[in-house]
């Protein structure tokens, strides 16, 4: 072999050794990336912030409920709240494009083919967000909070089925127990509907109906978590901004529709129609914090998991039971202190390697 075959080889190779350190450094780089933004003080704060969200949402809508109705449409709460969430990740997308000259979102064609994946969390998010405000009917708020939970086992179960991701048998014993917890309290706390309506409203109720409710909530809402975090990862280069519109234009679109389109059906004129109907203080505040807390989910979901927003589904039963004591001087019972028991034991079984 002459010098200059083996300086053509020796380049060769050094291309091909520099290309594998390529590939290798990129996801550990990426891994690095989504480990400064979740141990970040900012992200933490974004945590408790959504713990707050969480526990004080159930507390706000029975704050607009009278006489057994909820004052507000619900449609309409949700048009405002996607709204503003489309409105912020558009100003923001748009103010990044001017700074790398890139504007992809006007093209249409383009925008509506990588929108589809985005349309089936849409739509679990718009029928769950309004499933969530007329479930409060069925059930007082420390009981819709703590079967909230059932989000656990259902998103545990759709994490190995759609991310492959496999749990310890300590997890499916936290999950085991977690789902045990919650059916000792539902048939513990389940009333007759005709009693509820002459016992004193102080104490913890759940109707018949709220059951089959919050099954639908619980199974919506970990495929919805699941399906969201995949493609975010999937397309984890891609803005956040970018594939918050995505998202949040479906779930305009969605609530627009019904949100104008009953009160026109009704009051049969365009100039009678009145989308803010019941609206008062606790609705605003109900908008403008889980307006952040949607924001703020993109990007734990993103930069973390699912099971930090697991997390904080979990501890925000802790504010709603504070809050609800507070507010409405709900009396609790012993289904949920031995609920509450079982549902601690699980989080600290799931979240925390074994020993």
């Amino acid at each position: 072999m002459t010098n200059s075959e083996r300086l053509i080889n020796i380049n060769t190779d050094g291309a091909m050794i520099q290309k594998e350190a390529i590939k290798i450094d990129l996801p550990s780089l990426t891994i690095e990336k989504k480990d400064d933004v979740s141990q970040s003080l900012a992200f933490r704060a974004m945590v408790l912030f959504q713990v707050l969200a969480y526990g004080s949402y159930s507390v706000l809508v029975h704050l607009c409920e009278r006489g057994g109705v909820i004052m507000f449409s619900s449609t309409t709460m949700n048009l405002v709240l996607e709204f503003i969430k489309l409105s912020f990740s558009l100003t923001s997308h748009l103010f990044n494009s001017r700074k790398s000259s890139s504007m992809d979102i006007f093209n249409y064609k383009l925008w509506f083919r990588h929108s589809l994946p985005y349309s089936i969390p849409g739509l679990l998010y718009f029928i769950n967000n309004n499933l969530a405000v007329h479930m409060q009917l069925q059930m007082d708020p420390a009981s819709y909070q703590i079967l909230s939970n059932f989000k656990i086992v259902t998103t545990a179960i759709l994490y190995r089925i759609i991310i492959k991701q496999k749990l310890s048998r300590q997890q499916w014993f936290a999950v085991l127990l977690l789902f045990c917890g919650g059916l000792f309290y539902s048939l513990g706390a389940i009333n007759d509907p005709a009693k509820i309506s002459k016992v004193n409203m102080r104490r913890m109720y759940i109707r018949p109906l709220g059951l089959p409710m919050i099954f639908i909530y619980c199974t919506l809402s970990g495929f919805a978590g699941v399906y969201n975090e995949w493609i975010l990862k999937k397309y984890y280069s891609e803005s956040l901004h970018k594939q918050n519109i995505y998202l949040y234009t479906y779930g305009t679109l969605l609530n627009l529709i019904p949100a104008v389109g009953i009160p026109l059906l009704t009051s049969k004129s365009l100039f009678k129609l009145d989308l803010f109907k019941g609206f008062s203080f606790y609705t605003w505040l109900i908008i403008a914090t889980q307006a952040l807390n949607g924001l703020f989910m993109s990007v734990v979901i993103k930069h973390s998991s699912n099971i930090i927003r697991l997390f904080i589904i979990s501890f925000s039963l802790i504010v709603t039971t504070v809050l609800s004591v507070i507010v409405f001087d709900l009396t609790l019972n012993i289904y949920f202190f031995v609920s509450f028991a079982a549902m601690m034991s699980a989080v600290y079984l799931y979240y925390f390697k074994e020993v």
